[in-house]
C-alpha cells in the first residue's frame, strides 16, 4: 500500500520533504510526483486544465495500485484540491485521503492572485512581474519557511507560469463543476489546515468539514504551508488518521 503526495501552486515535490521525514518513510512507500509543467516540461498536448490534471492524477494511483493496492492520498493546495476530485471520481482505488489548505468547497471565494490569474491579460501581466526573487517574498510572507523559499521559487519559470495560468482559467466554475460529487468522497478523510493561511480561510475549512462530515485539525500559528511549518504535528495527525 503506498503513499502519494501531492503538491500545489507555485510549488514542487520538495514542499514534502520535511512530513516526508518527520513521517520516516522508507523510500519505496510513497511517491511525490511533479505536477506536470511544475519543474518538469509539459507533456505534448497536454491541457493543463483542472480536469487534465485529475485525468494524470487518477492515472497516477492506477499505477500504484496495480503494485502495491489502494493508496493514501495526501495532498496540499492544489494538490489537495485534485487529491479530493480523484478520490471522489475513482474511491476504488483509494484507502484513506487527508487534505491541508485547499478543498473543492462550493462557498469558497478564490483569493486576490488567484482572480487577476483567471483574468485574461491581467494574468499574463502579473505572471510577467513575478520574477524568482518576488516569488520567494511571497512564499516567505504565507508562512514558508525562508530556506525552502529560496529552493521553490528558483524552479519558477515560463512552463509554470503558463500552466498556473491554465489551471486557474479552467477553474472559474469549479464549484458548480465539482461541488455536486462530494457525496461520493471516501468517508476515511482528514482535513489539515494551518490558521493563519491567507489564501484559504479556516471558513472554507469548516464549511467542507461540515458538509462533508470529515474531522479537521486546525493547526494554530500556522500559515498556508503548515505542512512545512509544522511538520512534526502534522505527521502525526497522518499517523493517527492512518492507523485508526
Amino acid at each position: 500500500m503506498a503513499i502519494i503526495f501531492l503538491h500545489g501552486v507555485p510549488d514542487t515535490p520538495i514542499v514534502w520533504q520535511p512530513l516526508i521525514a518527520a513521517l520516516n518513510l522508507s523510500d519505496d512507500s510513497y511517491i511525490a510526483p511533479n505536477l506536470p509543467g511544475f519543474a518538469t516540461p509539459l507533456p505534448h498536448g497536454f491541457a493543463a486544465t483542472k480536469e487534465a490534471y485529475v485525468d494524470w492524477l487518477i492515472a497516477e494511483m492506477e499505477k500504484s495500485y496495480a503494485q502495491s493496492g489502494p493508496v493514501h492520498l495526501v495532498g496540499h493546495d492544489w494538490g489537495a484540491i485534485l487529491c479530493v476530485r480523484a478520490a471522489c471520481l475513482r474511491p476504488d482505488l483509494v484507502t484513506s485521503w487527508a487534505v491541508s489548505n485547499a478543498v473543492p468547497e462550493p462557498t469558497y471565494q478564490w483569493h486576490r492572485a488567484a482572480r487577476m490569474w483567471q483574468t485574461p491579460l491581467l494574468g499574463e501581466l502579473g505572471m510577467a512581474m513575478l520574477n524568482n526573487a518576488k516569488a520567494e517574498r511571497v512564499l516567505i510572507q504565507s508562512g514558508m519557511p525562508e530556506d525552502m523559499a529560496k529552493i521553490e521559487a528558483a524552479y519558477v519559470d515560463k512552463v509554470m507560469k503558463s500552466a498556473i495560468l491554465k489551471l486557474y482559467r479552467s477553474a472559474k466554475t469549479m464549484a458548480d463543476d465539482w461541488g455536486n460529487d462530494l457525496t461520493r468522497l471516501p468517508k476515511k478523510g482528514l482535513l489539515l489546515w494551518g490558521a493563519d493561511d491567507p489564501f484559504v480561510p479556516i471558513k472554507t475549512a469548516q464549511n467542507f468539514s461540515e458538509r462533508t462530515q470529515i474531522p479537521l485539525h486546525i493547526e494554530k500559528g500556522a500559515g498556508h504551508w503548515a505542512i512545512v511549518e509544522r511538520a512534526d504535528s502534522m505527521a502525526a495527525q497522518l499517523q493517527g488518521h492512518w492507523s485508526a
